[in-house]
Parts: C-alpha cells; sequence; structure tokens
C-alpha cells in the first residue's frame, strides 16, 4: 500500500512537472492533495520543516540581482530545499502568492520561466524526495518534456500536441488588444459570478483573472495559452464575450 501511495505521489510530481503552463496550477493543487495523503512524505517534510525559519529563508532567497531584476536564489542545504520549495508551492495554492505573477518575476528573465521555475524548484524537491524513498530521479536537462518523461496519459499528450499546433499561431499583440481583452475578461469574471457555479464557470473565473494580470504583464505567450484554456472550460453563459477574446487574440 504505502509504495502504491508513493508511486501515487511521484506521479503526481511529474504530471506537474511535464505540464502545459496554462494548466500548472491545477496539477500543482492534485500533487499537494496526493501529498497530504500520504504519511511517510508528509513525516519527512515535517521533518524539514522543524529546523526551517521561514522568514528568513524566504528574505535570502527572494532577491533583486545588481541590475534590480528580482531572482530565486535556491537554498543549498537539502532539508532547506524541501521545506522552502513545499512551503513556496503551498502558499501559491493557497493564494498567498500570485502562481502567474511569481514564475513571471523570478523567472521571467529566462527564455521560458515556467520551464526555468520547474527545474530549478520543483525538480530538486522532488528528486530529493525521491531519494529519501529510493524512488527513480528524473532529469530535464537538455531534453523536451516528450523525450524526458513517457508516464504522461494518452489525453495529455494529445492535449500537448494540440497546443503545439495552436502556439505556432502566436503573435504578438499590441496595447489596445491587451486592454480590450482584459475588459472583456473582466465582465466575464463579473457576469459568471450571478450564474451557478458549475465546474466548468469557476475554471473560466480563475482563467479570466489569470489573463487580467497577463494583460497587465503584456505578456503574449501567457496571454494566448490562457485564452486557449478560456476556450476549453465553455462557459454557456458569455460565449459571445469568449468569442470576442478568441477572435482578439486570433485563437
Amino acid at each position: 500500500m504505502e509504495q502504491e501511495k508513493l508511486k501515487e505521489f511521484f506521479d503526481a510530481c511529474d504530471d506537474f512537472i511535464t505540464c502545459k503552463f496554462l494548466v500548472a496550477e491545477y496539477k500543482l493543487q492534485r500533487m499537494l492533495h496526493v501529498l497530504s495523503q500520504n504519511e511517510e512524505i508528509c513525516s519527512l517534510i515535517g521533518e524539514c520543516l522543524e529546523q526551517f525559519n521561514r522568514d528568513r529563508e524566504f528574505a535570502k532567497a527572494f532577491i533583486q540581482d545588481g541590475q534590480g531584476e528580482y531572482i530565486c536564489d535556491m537554498p543549498t542545504e537539502e532539508y532547506k530545499v524541501i521545506a522552502f520549495v513545499f512551503c513556496t508551492l503551498v502558499d501559491m495554492d493557497n493564494k498567498k502568492i500570485d502562481f502567474v505573477d511569481f514564475v513571471k518575476r523570478f523567472f521571467g528573465r529566462e527564455e521560458n520561466p515556467f520551464k526555468a521555475f520547474i527545474e530549478q524548484m520543483v525538480v530538486p524537491f522532488r528528486n530529493l524526495l525521491a531519494e529519501a524513498f529510493g524512488y527513480p530521479k528524473i532529469n530535464t536537462e537538455g531534453s523536451t518534456t516528450q523525450e524526458e518523461y513517457e508516464e504522461n496519459d494518452e489525453d495529455d499528450e494529445e492535449n500537448d500536441e494540440e497546443y503545439d499546433d495552436e502556439d505556432d499561431d502566436e503573435e504578438d499583440f499590441d496595447d489596445d488588444t491587451f486592454k480590450q481583452v482584459q475588459k472583456l475578461a473582466v465582465q466575464i469574471i463579473s457576469d459568471l459570478q450571478y450564474y451557478n457555479q458549475s465546474q466548468n464557470n469557476v475554471d473560466a473565473i480563475t482563467v479570466c483573472k489569470a489573463i487580467v494580470k497577463t494583460c497587465d504583464l503584456r505578456d503574449s505567450e501567457i496571454t494566448y495559452s490562457l485564452a486557449l484554456a478560456l476556450k476549453a472550460c465553455k462557459p454557456k453563459q458569455v460565449k459571445f464575450l469568449v468569442k470576442e477574446i478568441l477572435d482578439l487574440l486570433n485563437v
């Protein structure tokens, strides 16, 4: 039974590590839920937290460099890495840390900020726990997501291919487009709050909140990806507003 629970957790970790940015928050939530059901892993993390000064380590890690750019300077001690990443991920799940803003702020200088976040924070966290329980490690360096991990189910692979195909059509949007999309996203959030809170509507509201933030950042790639996620939500009550967003972004 314990081995099955360990496998379930590491499968959830790998699912988070290999997912698309637009569904990352949902994958993170699932990973933490699975973690909470595993007594052995919780016990190990608890031991790491006992020696961990959260405020001090956060102040040391989340800093600005000489050019004033934000960076995440990871701790070197293994127990601190486990505790540090765990606290950060939990804060993201509890919305104390905004996931999109965090990735953009601390890894925005990288060519692929989300990939950098995964490789510098989540993979070391996963591998240290794997080592502690005699579970295989993974390595993301120098490989594509599909080459690295073959554990993804067929549905995820089909979704990845679909998103990759549509990514080819991405383009940089002008300020006016971002403003219009942001305005429509705010209107969708406002309208959906008065309808039945089905899972589709809840997901659409979550995605639109992220769109509002990424429009402020003027990030074409993330905004486009979020529009794809909104399209998948299919909120019937605001389908015309959604269509306006999709048309503006050429989705």
